[in-house]
């Protein structure tokens, strides 16, 4: 027992000798031990005047910073803190603002320097800069490593944060020159308390420390490293207390905006690709950018307009004028009257008329009158309704009064509707350092818009080069979308209030010269689609053809006796609920002659009915039938009597057309009516619904003396397998054939099964699938889905299952696809 304690009590003695190891001291410089020092910078701080003392200067211009050099009183010291830091993990940090590598807090590292550091920073350094101050500083720890490399930068803030006083930086870099980059410029401020300009810029140094004051004017940045082979290694962070008084936010003056200049279309036509003046195309391009409210359209200028136009924006001697402020913002915009007369055109072209007509085709956006004839019968009829009250009330008709309630509220309705969009635009040019970044002023500002994006001067442009537009959404840091420049590539992007942009700023020294120009929708009801009448509906179709759309409307019984889902797998189940759809479809949508269904699936809980319509009006008295109540009402009352129900079926039901759920929109008709003639059905009606069709027909949809209630349950499908057409599949992990056989049949539509996906898969979120179009646009459509579902599986390993690809492929309606890949054969 003696010897037992003996050890213990060595173990506890080399715990002790750990512990004390755990920790090296780090003792201050010898210029922060000297107390005449502390009170000459403590009274130079106060009176906001220059000190130099050894080590140590003070500045107070453009604001009070002071750099200390030799801050830790030992080399060995130092370069043992050089070392564990180098040796810790960092993460790669990117946005509007900054790009670098960060370790985590240093708040509880225990390595013996760090550790020896930060209560050196936090104890004794503290208390000095407390009494030079004034102020009395928190103990709050805020430390962090920071490593700026190659390209890195920090661009121009203020640190603002409440609770913040005083920011430090120590530098541990090697010998450095201005010339490599990741100085520390100060700016001054205006007298709104915005950045101006750099008027000095602090080289870092090894072993010094650089404070300064957070203030309203504490605006600085980290310029970019030019160094390939140098790393800016920086321990940083904040004490805390009490925060400085800040004024009042500068609130910008809005941007000018102008309504489109009248021009014809005879300048669309000298300078717009063919292609895109073709109306079947135009309706190509509306779809794909309904889908994702974006899209760029290659070789969009005739390659001789937009050569000259580059050649004359690439040797004119034009005019440019630096945006600002710094913080944020900072690109050169050109003085249009110093455009040649060809890049004048075309900006002339972008504000016309004729090219907001041209956009309104493209994206769907109520930016022009698009129904001119309607527009004309309408004033027509206002005219002759204006004309008709001045004779009822020259002739004294107790009927001109009615008349003259309804006509200024119609009046102003309409023109109300019909506003004129207006536009913003500059002539950008983003050289070496360019950017714009985020801030509270644009998000409060935020709007419904359509921002147009031209460069020139990007041929061979890599996506490291930065120079590229990203939207985000507000307060969130996930990107939506990025737009990389791209030769004679216009790009449009809508963007709702909640959405935001900034641009990267660009590297390697090459301009961009880009046009940008914003068109405002006026109603944001209206902005995601293009208001038309039923008429120009059913004259203008995405095929030429008769109007056609597509719809699903979802079942779901709420009577805990009643499973829709399991009536309908029951096989004399299933002929009583599609008789109960047909017979409610019949009330509904008038007749026979203007729809069909193409199938009922399974969309637990709900049961789907999916329908193409052939007749806009077929089409229009549903949705007035479904927004009144009337077919949920028809629907319950065809399955009490079929079921033989003791009471009323209460139902829940949903309608949407693509991934549009209609019944937010069901107060307007005209929306609902283009969303579901855009949603064009992918498939034909199934051979199971066609068996359905000869059974009524042999009916002649009569009520069935036999019809009983049926409560039959189907087996549950084992939980390694998963249903598709109402046969059960064996579940399993995606192949390489399965990728192929993806990739051969998905074509242009694997942007809409990657999005799919991307639901329940985070690597296909965000802008992953426009990334992938983009990279691998040159290979092609196989090559990009190849890569998608590669990325897909890759991703999630084990979890890659094929039940998630058929989902997907179904909610596509690509089930022929999922067929193919499951080997199905078609049915009896």
């Amino acid at each position: 027992m003696a010897s037992k304690r003996r050890r213990d009590g060595g173990g506890d003695a080399e715990r002790k000798r750990r512990q004390k190891r755990s920790e090296e001291r780090a003792d201050l410089g010898s210029v922060l031990e000297d107390e005449q020092v502390r009170v000459a910078v403590k009274e130079a701080w106060s009176r906001k005047s220059r000190c130099i003392l050894g080590d140590l200067e003070l500045d107070c211009h453009p604001f009070p910073h002071c750099v200390i050099k030799n801050f830790l009183g030992s080399e060995t010291f130092v370069g043992n803190l050089q070392r564990e830091l180098l040796a810790l993990n960092f993460h790669e940090k990117s946005n509007d603002l900054y790009r670098f590598k960060q370790s985590d807090d240093l708040k509880k590292r225990t390595e013996p320097h760090i550790a020896g550091l930060r209560s050196a920073l936090f104890g004794r350094f503290r208390s000095w800069l407390g009494e030079v101050l004034g102020v009395e500083l928190e103990p709050t720890v805020d430390i962090s490593c920071a490593r700026y490399e190659y390209t890195d930068v920090l661009l121009c803030h203020d640190d603002e944060l409440e609770g913040r006083r005083v920011a430090f930086i120590l530098y541990l870099v090697l010998p450095w020159q201005s010339s490599d980059g990741g100085t520390l410029d100060l700016y001054t401020t205006d007298g709104n308390f915005q950045p101006q300009s750099i008027v000095k810029s602090l080289v870092p140094s090894w072993n010094t420390l650089v404070l300064f004051e957070v203030s309203p004017v504490s605006f600085h940045q980290v310029s970019e490293i030019l160094s390939q082979d140098k790393c800016r290694l920086s321990l940083s962070g904040w004490f805390h207390g009490p925060s400085l008084e800040r004024p009042p936010r500068h609130i910008e003056p809005p941007i000018p905006r102008s309504p489109h200049l009248p021009r014809d279309e005879t300048l669309l036509l000298e300078w717009v690709n063919p292609i895109y003046i073709d109306i079947s195309y135009q309706e190509q391009i509306q779809e794909e950018f309904e889908e994702s409210s974006e899209i760029q359209l290659k070789d969009f200028f005739k390659e001789e307009k937009f050569r000259a136009v580059g050649e004359a924006l690439r040797l004119s001697q034009i005019q440019w004028t630096r945006r600002g402020p710094p913080n944020k913002r900072c690109y050169e915009a050109a003085n249009l009257d110093s455009v040649p007369q060809c890049v004048s055109e075309c900006l002339e072209l972008l504000r016309s008329e004729a090219f907001f007509l041209l956009l309104s085709n493209f994206t769907g956006l109520r930016l022009h009158f698009l129904c001119p004839a309607d527009d004309d019968d309408d004033e027509k009829n206002n005219e002759e309704g204006e004309k008709k009250k001045e004779e009822q009330e020259e002739a004294g008709e107790a009927e001109a009064t009615s008349s003259s309630t309804e006509s200024p509220s119609a009046n102003g309705n309409r023109e109300k509707e019909l506003s004129t969009p207006t536009y913003c635009g500059e002539l950008r040019r983003w050289s070496h350092g360019a950017y714009t970044l985020l801030h509270d002023g644009e998000a409060a500002r935020a709007e419904y818009a359509l921002d147009l994006l031209l460069p020139f001067g990007c041929a061979d442009w890599q996506s490291e080069f930065g120079g590229f537009s990203c939207y985000v959404a507000n307060e969130e840091d996930e990107e939506l979308l990025t737009v990389y420049p791209e030769e004679n590539s216009l790009a449009l992007v809508y963007r709702d209030k909640e959405t935001l942009k900034f641009v990267k700023h660009p590297m390697g020294g090459q301009d961009v010269l880009s046009l940008s120009v914003g068109g405002i929708s006026q109603q944001e009801a209206s902005a995601n689609n293009i208001s038309k009448s039923l008429k120009s509906m059913a004259d203008k179709t995405v095929d030429h053809g008769p109007w056609t759309g597509c719809a699903v409307m979802f079942l779901q019984s709420l009577c805990p006796n009643v499973n829709l889902l399991s009536l309908y797998k029951d096989r004399q189940g299933k002929f009583l609920v599609f008789k109960v759809i047909k017979l409610t479809l019949i009330d509904s949508a008038g007749g026979l002659g203007g729809y069909e269904i193409l199938k009922v699936h399974d969309a637990d809980p709900f049961l789907g009915v999916e329908v193409k319509f052939v007749d806009v009006a077929a089409c229009q008295q549903f949705l007035e039938s479904y927004s009144s109540g009337a077919v949920r009402q028809s629907l319950s009352q065809h399955a009490c009597r079929l079921f033989a129900l003791p009471q009323e079926l209460m139902l829940k039901t949903q309608l949407k057309a693509s991934t549009h759920i209609l019944d937010l929109y069901m107060d307007k008709l005209e929306l609902c009516l283009q969303h579901i003639h855009l949603s064009q059905p992918e498939r034909l009606r199934d051979e199971e619904i066609e068996d359905l069709e000869q059974q009524l027909q042999s009916q002649a949809l009569g009520p069935s003396p036999q019809s009983t209630f049926i409560t039959q349950e189907e087996p549950p499908v084992p939980s390694n397998c998963f249903q598709f057409q109402n046969k059960v599949v064996e579940d399993r992990m995606l192949t390489a054939a399965d990728v192929q056989s993806f990739s051969n049949g998905v074509g242009r539509q694997w942007k809409h099964v990657g999005r799919a996906l991307g639901k329940s898969c985070r690597a296909l979120k965000g802008p992953a699938i426009d990334n992938l179009a983009y990279e691998y646009e040159r290979e092609g459509l196989y090559e990009q889905a190849y890569q998608l579902l590669s990325r897909f599986i890759q991703a999630e390993g084990r979890a890659a299952k094929l039940s998630r690809l058929v989902k997907a492929l179904e909610d596509c309606k690509l089930t022929s696809l999922a067929e193919n890949i499951l080997d199905v054969m078609p049915r009896e």
